[in-house]
């Protein structure tokens, strides 16, 4: 083959290689997704998420206008996600995926009634079914001149969730026969059962250290002595009305009995 031939052939493969490179990313920049997928939303509808992520279910996006950053930012603002991660899957899907915030406690405030998670966050709710079954707190005091659910005393907050904690550890059965822990005496925690909602007395002090190990181990024996009484004792005893259930001391239990 004569050299002006072959100088002719390389010419024509680079100009069939630049066109398909060109064709290639042209058909990229080009390329619309038009399927949205949304995974971990067990309790949040997905129409709130494409809402508040200002998209369609039918939506067509195109590449170059699709801002991960800002989408993953605004489904982050929902008040009951903890995270949210979207990412592009081609060669036509947008993946959203959330991780929701899991209230393990109703707080029941001035404000009016919240949800809170393990990290005493406080948030909002906007499905109903979140409240139920779940353990209320409430009678936690303010502090002054702080406004909103910042004034909340955290202190008081934790000695509750504590109690809350530890149960839901401890065994389903505790956690579910716990119905209100109340904390308006600053020298008791009273915990309510949902049998017959008799209060239990545990000890407490406004002053006192939740963070504190000694502490937090006074609190398990407490509630292993409530569990205890609910599991072993409350059947035999169920006939009376009982006033309430004193756990403060060291090596008694003290049942008031109504007259």
């Amino acid at each position: 083959m004569s050299k002006p031939k072959i100088i002719g052939l390389i010419l024509l493969v680079a100009v069939s290689v630049t066109a398909v490179v060109v064709f290639a990313n042209k058909w990229r920049n080009n390329l619309n997704y038009d399927k949205i997928t949304i995974e971990g939303n067990h309790t949040i509808p997905s129409t709130d998420i494409l809402e508040i992520a200002r998209l369609r279910e039918d939506s067509t996006i195109n590449l170059d206008e699709l801002n991960i950053d800002l989408i993953q930012d605004r489904i982050s603002k929902h008040p009951e996600i903890k995270k949210a991660f979207v990412s592009k899957e081609p060669p036509d899907l947008l993946k959203i995926e959330v991780i929701e915030k899991r209230p393990i406690a109703v707080l029941n405030t001035s404000m009016g009634i919240k949800l809170i998670d393990d990290e005493l966050e406080i948030f909002p709710y906007r499905n109903i079914e979140k409240i139920y079954d779940l353990p209320v707190i409430s009678g936690i005091r303010t502090e002054d001149n702080i406004k909103g659910l910042n004034n909340i005393n955290k202190n008081e907050l934790r000695a509750a969730l504590f109690i809350v904690l530890n149960a839901f550890k401890e065994s389903k059965g505790l956690y579910n026969n716990i119905s209100e822990i109340n904390i308006a005496d600053s020298t008791k925690l009273i915990v309510y059962s949902n049998e017959k909602s008799i209060p239990f007395y545990l000890p407490y002090s406004n002053a006192q250290d939740v963070k504190s190990k000694e502490y937090q181990e006074v609190v398990r024996t407490k509630m292993r002595l409530y569990d205890n009484f609910m599991n072993n004792i409350f059947s035999k005893i169920m006939t009376r009305e009982i006033e309430y259930v004193d756990l403060r001391f060291s090596n008694q239990v003290v049942v008031k009995y109504k007259i």
